[in-house]
């Protein structure tokens, strides 16, 4: 094979081997889905139905549950199994998970600011806490504390050992649990609640799988919840962690292909 062959070979397989390897990345725990594959500044984002349609992309293997189920029109409108009044407010839209090697990623989507919400008729109600069950036994032992969480720092609370509450309205005692009651602290974990985004509002974390006893070795599966303290609307999504070779791994696999090239002798 000539020199300018083996040269062109050679990058295109190096370039092979980046991308793959660029595909475990980590997300930007910003309050942002831009790096999920989500615009939710596009014409059109805030209607009905609009995540339901626009689906992450991208990630390592994400897994994801959509339920957009309110637009912008005022009024009464069925979110299941409430209703919500003023937009998507009580709207909870979608929940989205990935890992890379070390991390857990999720983000929540809804129509909830982190500053509470009401509707005609009604108290006023508040945000409520992550729930993940990461041993898939029907128990949210690990929760994100959302009452802790510091902008600055762009952290909260990872607990775990939780008493939880449950929702304000007993009649959507399948929203539950709401929010946390008690619990171990694990640590601190990147979190994010974002502010309005064309009538959505993101909670985003990234959590070490270490701290919630998974790894990325193997297929583990798990659950993640969210509702807010009325319980007018929910989300479970069932997920699980998918194995992902680190950079190195690839990268000396990259090496023995171009080794093999090397090898290669120029035949008469």
């Amino acid at each position: 094979m000539e020199i300018k062959s083996k040269l062109i070979l050679a990058t295109v397989v190096m370039g092979v081997f980046l991308i793959i390897g660029s595909s475990a990345f980590a997300y930007t725990i910003d309050g942002s889905v831009a790096d999920w594959g989500i615009d939710l500044f596009a014409s059109g984002a805030n209607a009905k139905g609009y995540l339901n349609s626009h689906l992450p992309s991208g990630g390592n293997d994400i897994d994801y549950i959509t339920e957009d189920n309110a637009g912008p029109t005022i009024g009464w409108q069925y979110v299941g199994p409430g209703y919500s009044y003023y937009g998507n407010q009580f709207d909870t839209e979608a929940i989205y998970f990935d890992n890379d090697q070390y991390n857990a990623y999720i983000a929540v989507l809804t129509g909830f600011p982190m500053s509470g919400a009401t509707a005609p008729g009604n108290p006023p109600f508040t945000y409520g806490d992550i729930g993940i069950d990461a041993d898939n036994n029907g128990v949210y032992e690990f929760g994100i504390d959302v009452s802790t969480y510091n902008a600055e720092t762009k952290q909260a609370k990872l607990l775990n050992n939780i008493v939880w509450n449950n929702v304000y309205y007993s009649q959507f005692s399948i929203a539950n649990p709401f929010n946390i009651n008690s619990g171990s602290e694990v640590g601190w974990v990147d979190f994010v609640y974002s502010t309005d985004q064309n009538t959505h509002f993101v909670l985003e974390s990234g959590i070490p799988l270490a701290l919630l006893g998974l790894n990325a070795d193997q297929k583990q599966n798990l659950v993640v919840h969210w509702t807010m303290e009325c319980g007018n609307d929910y989300l479970n999504l069932p997920a699980d962690t998918n194995p992902v070779p680190e950079p190195t791994t690839l990268s000396l696999l990259g090496l023995g292909v171009l080794g093999l090239l090397g090898l290669k002798k120029k035949r008469c």
